[in-house]
């Protein structure tokens, strides 16, 4: 009887053993997702987009980490009415740690300010964006999604983290004069790197429809003249509510769950989670992972 006992315990420690190894093979192999928002100019809603699809993420069960990469201009915080100690900086001159930076927002979303109006960090050195991506790229795989948030045009910095991503998601407002700006983004970006998976959306429509025929004729354009092709997010309709939640420092996803505007992101972020990536899977995770998103960056600021 005795013999039995400790053959079962035996069995017991070695399935134990088993499934802890098998575990850490499994969070070895997940990678987060890396998607990087940009827009041609300002002023289109590029950050509130980025805000707002963040925690459209976390709704749906996500562990997303939002960065504010728009470096020179970083709001994301102020968007939360949030005041972190430290930011970025403080993170290059060594005197803290990434995990001492990261702020908690709505939905358990993390946060990683960027330093509003500190110019010095938008000439980034080759040697700082390699200490940023060694602290990152520790975080790979604790987050299921990564959401940089850069800054508009086409400057040295955004243009190499729109390069170093395998999804981009560019954003527009029907004018003109925005529309043209997008298309000098996704032209440079396509004259460096053909086989990039670029998404639009289109923000401030009057209505669904003007969302979907926007988007058409700007996918037409690249693919007749770049030959790309653009996938459609979607749209998000201008609703007085949106600016409401920005005078009142949350999220209108938050404040105003039910608006039409609300629904059109909710949209969006499905369509982010249900898209074919270049590995032939949807399972939610890129194929690249932090890790080497930065080392691209770093590469190509080389």
């Amino acid at each position: 009887m005795m013999m039995n006992d400790q053959a079962d315990k035996l069995r017991e420690m070695a399935l134990n053993v088993k499934q802890q190894i098998e575990n850490e093979l499994i969070n070895e192999l997940k990678l987060t997702r890396v998607i990087v928002i940009s827009s041609g100019k300002g002023g289109v809603g590029k950050s509130t987009l980025a805000l707002n699809i963040s925690l459209s993420l976390c709704n749906r069960g996500k562990k997303v980490i939002l960065m504010d990469a728009d470096l020179g201009m970083a709001n994301i915080d102020i968007m939360l009415g949030l005041t972190p100690q430290y930011n970025i900086n403080h993170m290059l001159q060594g005197q803290k740690s990434l995990k001492d930076i990261i702020i908690t927002g709505p939905q358990g979303m993390a946060v990683i300010p960027g330093g509003s109006g500190m110019a010095e960090l938008a000439n980034l050195t080759t040697s700082e964006l390699k200490k940023i991506m060694i602290e990152l790229g520790k975080l790979d795989g604790e987050y299921d999604y990564m959401v940089i948030d850069t800054g508009a045009g086409i400057s040295r910095n955004v243009l190499t983290f729109l390069l170093a991503a395998d999804d981009v998601v560019i954003v527009t407002t029907p004018e003109p004069t925005a529309l043209t700006d997008a298309y000098g983004v996704v032209k440079a970006i396509a004259r460096q790197s053909a086989s990039k998976s670029i998404y639009l959306v289109v923000n401030r429509v009057n209505e669904n429809a003007e969302g979907i025929m926007v988007a058409e004729k700007f996918k037409l354009v690249c693919s007749k003249f770049l030959n790309l092709d653009i996938k459609i997010l979607g749209h998000v309709v201008n609703e007085s509510m949106v600016g409401a939640g920005i005078r009142n420092q949350q999220a209108f996803i938050q404040m105003f769950p039910g608006n039409i505007a609300a629904k059109n992101i909710n949209n969006i972020a499905n369509n982010l989670m249900n898209t074919d990536f270049k590995s032939g899977a949807n399972s939610g995770t890129s194929s690249g992972g932090i890790r080497k998103f930065f080392r691209r960056v770093v590469g190509l600021a080389k």
